[in-house]
């Protein structure tokens, strides 16, 4: 279990470097010290593995901590290669969709038999929350001084799955508050994501967002990663 803290605490401090340098310029350097925080949340879940562990679900939780991995590298390579700028923003936001597919399935295998009569309810009310949230996000977007041009639907999915994801997570855990620990990483992924929002779709461009945005991010991914422990 210590592990999983020393690599917790690796990722973030490996994240802070790596926005040290990527506030400067996207380099091949800053590459390999954002895979390296990324590979080091995915240890820090391997190493929160306990004996009593749901084998499935644990798997699940740590295959979409691998695809949040291959995510970033992606997402990173749209800035290195401005030209081909779409094709990975829709490949990097599949590894992440596909990410939260692993964890909903995983939330669904640890709770069914604790919830059974609040599951559907859980899930139809987190689909409606989802969605409001989706649309409170889209629908006034360019008032708000986003343009997600050609990427509207590509976000507008990628927008319901999360929000879902988050909302889910958060209607376990007021019935289990240990999970509380996995919600609040899909509370801060969310707020990651709409910070890199402003950054792709709004024209901010200020470093600080930089140190905000991937922040926010690690931690989400950490939080996910240390809730192995707790609750599989």
């Amino acid at each position: 279990m210590i592990a999983t803290y020393i690599f917790g605490a690796l990722s973030l401090v490996l994240c802070i470097v790596f926005c040290i340098f990527r506030s400067k310029k996207a380099s091949v350097g800053s590459l390999a010290l954002k895979t390296a925080a990324s590979l080091a949340f995915v240890l820090c879940g391997l190493f929160g593995i306990n004996a009593t562990a749901s084998y499935t679900a644990t798997l699940l939780i740590i295959a979409g901590l691998v695809f949040g991995l291959v995510g970033d590298i992606v997402l990173d390579l749209k800035i290195m290669y401005p030209t081909q700028s779409n094709h990975y923003f829709v490949t990097g936001t599949g590894a992440f969709a596909i990410g939260h597919i692993f964890y909903f399935v995983a939330t669904l295998l640890l709770n069914k038999a604790a919830l059974p009569s609040h599951l559907l309810a859980n899930i139809l009310i987190s689909l409606g929350v989802a969605v409001v949230l989706t649309l409170a996000i889209m629908l006034p977007s360019k008032k708000l001084g986003l343009n997600f041009g050609s990427m509207l639907w590509v976000c507008a999915g990628y927008s319901l799955m999360l929000t879902f994801m988050m909302a889910f997570a958060i209607s376990i855990a007021i019935y289990i508050p240990i999970f509380w620990i996995f919600a609040a990483g899909m509370i801060l992924f969310f707020l990651s994501d709409l910070v890199l929002s402003m950054q792709y779709f709004g024209g901010k461009t200020q470093k600080s967002l930089i140190y905000i945005n991937h922040i926010l991010y690690y931690l989400a991914q950490i939080c996910i990663a240390i809730s192995i422990f707790y609750i599989s």
